[in-house]
């Protein structure tokens, strides 16, 4: 009789921490919040401000639905007029990393897709709560070809401190130069 009133009240009551436990670990599953895209106009004034144009309007080409927590998010051709003058990739990486912030950036291409430009940072950089400096890092990427595998430590210099930054950030620029490559502008019929 006593075995019996035990199960009546430990059964349910293993049962409720269960599913409370079961609860937790389907909430830590859950992605991250993202820290979103820029807005088309955000973007456009970061990039009129890397090359000093204020005359820049973006053209959407591409963009991933949903938004990715890892790869491509979006593609433009950055236009002067009807001309295009640059192509523009926006990637993320999200970094298993409990005390840093995810990597937002945007690959910046001459118009033929030959050459990376610039790498745009649209959102900062933060390892234990203190922002990285990352100009010395992204300056080293402007003028290589789009042909060119980057890899850290072969070609590339990371950042102390930072690394599953620098190697999601390199990693995604790899993906957007492929994107690049294989998505040439389409050339204007001259008659």
């Amino acid at each position: 009789m006593a075995f019996g009133v035990l199960l009546v009240v430990l059964l349910p009551t293993f049962f409720l921490l269960a599913s409370r436990y079961q609860s937790l670990d389907e909430r830590e599953l859950e992605p991250k919040p993202l820290v979103p895209a820029p807005s088309p106009e955000d973007l456009l004034a970061q990039v009129g401000q890397a090359v000093s144009d204020s005359t820049l309007q973006l053209q959407q080409v591409w963009a991933a639905a949903p938004e990715p927590t890892s790869g491509l998010v979006a593609a433009y051709q950055v236009m002067r007029g009807d001309q295009a003058v640059y192509r523009l990739v926006v990637f993320r990486y999200d970094i298993a990393c409990g005390v840093c912030r995810d990597v937002l950036a945007a690959a910046l291409y001459d118009a033929e897709g030959a050459a990376l430009v610039q790498i745009l940072l649209l959102d900062y950089w933060e390892v234990r709560g203190k922002r990285v400096d990352t100009a010395r890092f992204l300056r080293q990427f402007a003028g290589r070809s789009v042909a060119e595998e980057h890899a850290l430590e072969a070609n590339v210099d990371g950042i102390s401190g930072a690394t599953f930054s620098a190697g999601g950030l390199v990693e995604q620029l790899n993906t957007a130069a492929a994107w690049v490559r294989e998505h040439p502008l389409e050339k204007e019929e001259k008659l």
